[in-house]
């Protein structure tokens, strides 16, 4: 009996100290903070000139968190068309921020969020601060007119929507949650509002440029060469499913445009022309 006894509680304490193992990694997983971005293309993105994957991503499991602090963070179109949108975040312990890119044709008429939240001294207080560029946009707090951009009050810690209108710019609606013991920021970029008049008059016609995809490699990357050769330097590596710019094509070889601006040679196994 005693036998089987110890048989049933063995897993339970193996269970018990596997979490418990899991939470102090967690409490001494200090100064890192996690991070979601999602654009509409997808888009790829870059964190100090890094790239770190495409939209959507979200880096919210204990491996993948950042360090916290200020970063300079780029997100990149993969369809052509569409201008980069970098913008400055900052990384919190143990909170994740949240970038929004929504990218249209006429960059002006492109919108942004930027959600995150931030520590305060009060932990039985929830605050609400919301900017938005341009600035003395009309903010509609849970249905109800409370002022205008910047906005700065304190919530319950519950779900609510925040409506901005502005004159001239397309209206903008999300849903948050508020959080005891934080400041929850949201910086909205307004798109400028366009009628199909004033596109037709400022869309000029465009050049349409040859473009390769990077295929699937042994390696899991192809090289950029300086030339057509393989024994010429590396210039940097490409991620099979990267669309690149063609700019010329010899025997074996396609010449490419880096999203960076420099140019290279990859194999033309291992790349198609769209």
């Amino acid at each position: 009996m005693f036998r089987k006894i110890i048989l049933f509680l063995t897993p339970l304490l193996i269970l018990t100290i596997l979490f418990l193992l899991i939470v102090i990694v967690i409490n001494r997983n200090s100064g890192k903070g996690a991070l979601q971005v999602t654009s509409i293309p997808s888009s790829q993105i870059f964190l100090e000139g890094k790239y770190i994957g495409k939209t959507p991503l979200c880096l919210c499991e204990l491996p993948q968190l950042l360090e916290i602090g200020d970063y300079n963070i780029k997100l990149v179109p993969g369809q052509s068309g569409y201008k980069t949108f970098e913008q400055k975040i900052t990384l919190y312990e143990g909170v994740l921020t949240v970038v929004d890119r929504t990218f249209d044709k006429e960059t002006a008429a492109s919108s942004a969020t930027v959600i995150t939240l931030s520590p305060i001294d009060d932990r039985q207080v929830a605050q609400l601060l919301i900017v938005s560029f341009p600035n003395k946009a009309q903010v509609v707090l849970d249905s109800n007119i409370v002022g205008e951009t910047p906005y700065f009050v304190d919530i319950t810690p519950s779900d609510h929507e925040i409506k901005l209108l502005k004159d001239g710019y397309k209206e903008k609606v999300i849903k948050v949650k508020g959080v005891l013991g934080k400041k929850l920021e949201v910086t909205m970029n307004l798109g400028i509002k366009m009628d199909l008049n004033e596109k037709s008059r400022t869309t000029t016609p465009s050049i349409a440029i040859p473009k390769v995809v990077v295929l699937d490699t042994p390696t899991g990357y192809l090289n950029v060469r300086s030339e057509k050769s393989i024994g010429s330097e590396l210039v940097t590596t490409a991620n099979p499913g990267q669309i690149l710019d063609l700019i010329s094509e010899e025997e074996g070889w396609y010449e490419v445009k880096l999203l960076d601006g420099r140019t290279g040679w990859i194999s033309s196994t291992y790349a198609r022309k769209e």
